[in-house]
């Protein structure tokens, strides 16, 4: 047994890999049907393991009752955060009329929510047996055990970030948050991946290369964090004057979005040099020029649907869709740059 767990290392990072894409898929599913606050709760939903199907199945006065229970969540949250010196935060929780809003059973919203928490459930397992298969490993490596182990620790952690979203009725600055520590678990796990695989040393690696991708990464934590504060104010626009002012949208957002909006064309063109530089560098390294053409489609791919997001209103079926791209071009390009870090020196 144990030493099966160990040979099954690499693979086991790969699946958790898969399920945390369909992960970040199922969330951009639920941000963009607003079910966000489909469970008014957390970790149960509407305080059942399994949700009810039919509003008859609650008592009468169920928002009341959420509300308080979120309330006083939010009170111990808002304690801790002053104790650490975070008192703006905590203010603006105890203050934001929204927390106190109840939210109506829709056996739509608290399904699609429901799902993306039994996925979630499910990744947080799939992690807990990588950690497993690294005990395992022969001979020991005790960096993948750290690693794994971090992953594990991660997910967690974003599991309670999820709680307090709820816990704040998605709290401006928050998402943001969730969508950065998801970037850091995804970089875990694909660097677990690739230093528990075999790598090709018989090219050196390329400092250029580096450098565009380095940049190119950095462009795209800026782009992401962005595109989230860019969905933010789109949330507060439907929110103030209803779903009919979505023809209204653009118009109406702030710089940021120009600003999300130039920089795809700066990450495109980093992607141009990368793909130059793996080419002229890598001529023979088939794989290395075969990651990097596909960086560059996913890239185009993935301005595509954003100007489709632009110029057709921000339809809810491009949303996710747009979201899971940008992830997986984040992975990828990090990939490139691990697998360029393991050449060995010119």
């Amino acid at each position: 047994m144990s030493n099966w767990l160990g040979l099954n290392y690499n693979l086991s990072t790969k699946i958790s890999l898969f399920l945390l894409y369909i992960l970040i898929l199922a969330g951009g599913v639920v941000r963009c049907t607003g079910s966000g606050m489909g469970c008014p709760d957390w970790p149960k939903c509407f305080g059942m393991y399994i949700p009810p199907t039919s509003v008859d199945q609650l008592p009468k006065n169920y928002e009341k009752i959420f509300v308080e229970g979120r309330i006083k969540k939010n009170e111990r949250l808002s304690s801790v955060l002053s104790f650490f010196g975070l008192n703006k935060l905590s203010e603006k929780i105890k203050s934001d009329p929204e927390i106190k809003k109840g939210e109506s059973f829709n056996v739509f919203k608290t399904w699609t929510e429901y799902i993306n928490r039994l996925i979630g459930a499910l990744v947080g397992l799939s992690l807990l047996f990588v950690f497993l298969c690294s005990i395992f490993l022969k001979p020991l490596n005790r960096k993948l055990i750290l690693l794994s182990f971090l992953s594990l620790i991660l997910v967690f952690f974003q599991a309670w970030v999820g709680s307090i979203v709820v816990s704040t009725n998605l709290l401006s600055g928050l998402i943001t948050f969730h969508v950065i520590v998801a970037l850091l678990i995804i970089c875990n796990v694909i660097l677990c991946y690739h230093l528990s695989s075999k790598n090709d040393n018989n090219y050196s690696r390329s400092k250029p290369l580096n450098f565009f991708i380095v940049i190119s990464l950095t462009l795209f934590i800026i782009q992401m964090v962005l595109g989230t504060e860019v969905r933010e104010s789109v949330d507060e626009l439907l929110k103030l004057y209803g779903f009919n002012f979505r023809e209204n949208i653009i118009e109406s957002l702030n710089s940021s979005f120009k600003i999300h909006r130039s920089f795809s064309l700066l990450i495109l063109l980093f992607q141009i040099m990368t793909v130059v530089t793996i080419y002229l560098k890598f001529k023979t390294h088939n794989y290395f020029k075969l990651l990097s053409v596909l960086m560059l489609v996913i890239i185009i791919s993935e301005i595509l649907v954003g100007a489709g997001m632009a110029y057709f209103s921000i339809p809810k079926i491009l949303q996710p869709i747009h979201l899971f791209i940008a992830f997986i071009a984040f992975g990828l390009q990090f990939y490139i740059l691990l697998l360029n870090f393991s050449l060995k020196k010119s």
